[in-house]
C-alpha cells in the first residue's frame, strides 16, 4: 500500500491535529471519499461528524467518550468516531491521546449487521486503517517517523510505500 498522511487543516486546531490519508494516484483522501460517498444518504451524519472535528481540533481534543475503542487489534489505536448512538455511518481512525487523529474511511452500518467484519465495505475500511496503523507503528519504532515534542505533529516522511519496507 502507498500513500501520504496529510493533515486536514480545516479540522485542526490548538487542541488536535486531524489527519487523514491519500493513497497512491488517488487526488483526494479517504475521509473525503467516505463524506462523497455518505452526503447524499446520510446529510444529518457527516454535518454532525464535521462539527464533531471542529470541537475535536479546536476546542476539546480527541476526547475518549468520542470514540468507540477496540476496533482493531490491542494497541493499534483503531476506534471508530462515536456519535449518536442510533447513528449508521461508521469512521474508522487512530487515535494518538488527545491531541491526534488519523481518518480512514468508512461507511453504514446496517441494522442487521453485528461488527464491521460482517460487512464488506466496513472490513475493507477497517483493515485499511488498521494497516496504515501498522505502517506508522513500525515507522515510529525505525525512527523514520517521530511524533513533534508536544506530541501533536506527525514528523519525517509521511509519503508511505511498499518499496520502503
Amino acid at each position: 500500500m502507498n500513500y501520504e498522511i496529510v493533515e486536514l487543516e480545516n479540522f485542526s486546531g490548538s487542541q488536535a491535529t486531524i489527519y487523514s490519508v491519500i493513497m497512491e494516484e488517488d487526488g483526494i483522501t479517504l475521509f473525503d471519499h467516505f463524506v462523497n460517498e455518505n452526503i447524499t444518504d446520510y446529510r444529518k451524519e457527516i454535518r454532525f461528524i464535521a462539527n464533531r472535528l471542529q470541537e475535536i481540533g479546536n476546542t476539546t481534543g480527541a476526547r475518549e467518550k468520542f470514540f468507540k475503542h477496540n476496533e482493531g487489534k490491542p494497541g493499534d489505536g483503531v476506534c471508530a468516531l462515536y456519535d449518536d448512538p442510533d447513528s449508521k455511518l461508521r469512521l474508522y481512525c487512530i487515535r494518538y491521546g488527545n491531541i491526534a487523529v488519523i481518518l480512514g474511511g468508512g461507511g453504514p452500518k446496517p441494522d442487521d449487521v453485528k461488527a464491521w467484519q460482517d460487512n464488506e465495505k466496513l472490513t475493507l475500511e477497517a483493515e485499511t486503517i488498521m494497516k496504515i496503523s501498522q505502517d506508522i507503528m513500525q515507522r515510529i519504532h525505525s525512527g523514520d517517523l517521530q511524533w513533534s515534542k508536544d506530541g501533536s505533529q506527525l514528523l519525517g516522511n509521511l509519503t508511505i510505500s511498499d518499496n520502503d519496507e
